[in-house]
């Protein structure tokens, strides 16, 4: 029989024997019962039927559904009038013919596909996996060992067969995601996108935190595009510590032959590799990731694929003389592809930071021992822009020198051939590599 609840006779239900539940009829709001099972154990739940799904009754006229059930909140978190709020808006759906328990189950699913990690996900798979040259090779490479797997191809050099993550991946799924998970991804304000910046900086330095910045920016503004939030929180934040400056340092002819001599002293692989860097002006990670089956020996040239360019575009630089001799002398691993490896050419080399170190206290030492002023400090990437300063001082023109660089010339966009230019990139290198002794 129907009760007319209030908040103490709520309080006060208990079921009339032990172990037994007693349920409740609220005669003031339609659908509402309460389940009794203990003194803190009472559930509210609204009984309902969706009008016009029963089927045509015996006059044609659509009649409601089954009898259904839908819990609505615990008491006492849910107390008596948040109860029969909820109610009434369950019965006023399915009076509209709108099954509750669908419609939350949709809300549900929406929540997840709103989340944090799951926008991240997608981001992954759908921006960073197609449109960043470290995105591209790790799916490349995914699909690669899913064929290796079913037996279609050989295993791909890697670090023991498996996958490493894309470093926007890591970044954000480190510092972030612990942070966020659960949360809606529109519902993440800008404040605390500073918070978790200055707790990085903290625990983790600058350095990390001006990655993090980068990667979440990036993956803001996806989701702006995409219309997961109105607006990114970081469009417009100013983080003056954490700012990018742009680098002019251009090594001397006299500073790049004391990296060079420095690096001739330094043990594979990482010494071989910043003297490659300098005769070729190539990128650090295109001559660390370097695999011998991107080299065509007849013509001494190196063909970096689209996939692990920077420019989307697959970039052809000749070697030199002394380049070539370089590469030929390099290590032939039999247990995998890369040039420039400490895992038998499995994966590349990593571990620059260190290996930088190790660099600068070998032109240390050198230049104490020949009295020489300490060198500026100076990046790997520094080598690369200094390559190109004094090609350019050296009578090769700047549009070869672009090429080499495997720049984008514009105007040339739509009609770039990998191969133009060879024989001015070759005569380029070539030139600069007679400045060059091993």
């Amino acid at each position: 029989m129907p009760v007319r609840l209030t908040e103490l006779a709520v309080e006060k239900l208990l079921p009339k024997e032990p172990g037994k539940r007693l349920e409740v009829v609220d005669a003031a709001t339609p659908g509402l019962t309460l389940r009794v099972s203990g003194p803190r154990n009472k559930t509210w739940n609204v009984l309902y039927r969706v009008a016009a799904t029963g089927g045509p009754g015996q006059r044609g006229e659509n009649v409601r559904g089954k009898l259904q059930r839908i819990s609505i909140g615990q008491w006492p978190v849910t107390n008596l009038k948040a109860a029969r709020e909820r109610a009434r808006e369950v019965m006023e759906q399915a009076d509209r013919g709108i099954d509750p328990a669908a419609a939350r189950e949709e809300q549900a699913a929406r929540r997840i596909a709103g989340s944090f990690e799951a926008v991240f996900e997608r981001f992954v798979e759908l921006h960073v996996k197609q449109n960043t040259k470290e995105g591209r090779f790790a799916r490349d490479r995914a699909a690669a060992m899913e064929r290796a797997k079913a037996g279609q191809v050989k295993l791909p050099p890697g670090p023991n067969g498996k996958l490493g993550r894309v470093a926007a991946e890591r970044i954000i799924a480190e510092n972030a995601l612990p942070v966020w998970r659960g949360r809606g991804v529109e519902t993440i304000t800008r404040a605390e996108v500073h918070e978790l910046l200055d707790d990085v900086i903290t625990k983790r330095g600058s350095a990390m935190a001006r990655e993090l910045r980068k990667a979440l920016t990036s993956l803001f503004n996806w989701a702006a595009d995409r219309g997961h939030v109105p607006a990114s929180p970081l469009a417009g934040m100013r983080r003056p510590e954490l700012a990018y400056t742009a680098r002019e340092r251009v090594l001397s002819m006299e500073e790049l032959g004391r990296v060079w001599t420095a690096a001739g002293e330094a043990a594979y692989p990482f010494g071989h590799m910043v003297r490659l860097i300098i005769l070729t002006g190539q990128r650090r990670s295109e001559i660390a990731e370097m695999e011998r089956g991107w080299i065509d020996a007849d013509q001494r040239v190196v063909e970096i694929p689209a996939a692990r360019y920077k420019t989307k575009r697959a970039h052809v630089f000749p070697l030199s003389v002394p380049a070539w001799a370089l590469v030929e002398a390099l290590p032939n691993w039999n247990g995998g592809d890369c040039l420039f490896s400490t895992t038998g050419g499995k994966r590349p080399v990593s571990g620059f930071s260190k290996a930088k170190l190790r660099l600068d206290e070998l032109i240390a030492k050198r230049g104490a021992k020949e009295e020489l002023p300490p060198m500026e400090p100076w990046t790997v990437h520094d080598l690369r822009r200094s390559v190109a300063t004094h090609m350019a001082r050296t009578g090769t023109p700047q549009e070869h020198i672009e090429r080499v660089l495997g720049h984008v010339v514009q105007g040339v966009a739509g009609t770039y051939n990998r191969y133009s230019y060879l024989d001015e990139k070759r005569a380029a290198l070539e030139g600069w590599g007679k400045l060059w002794k091993a």
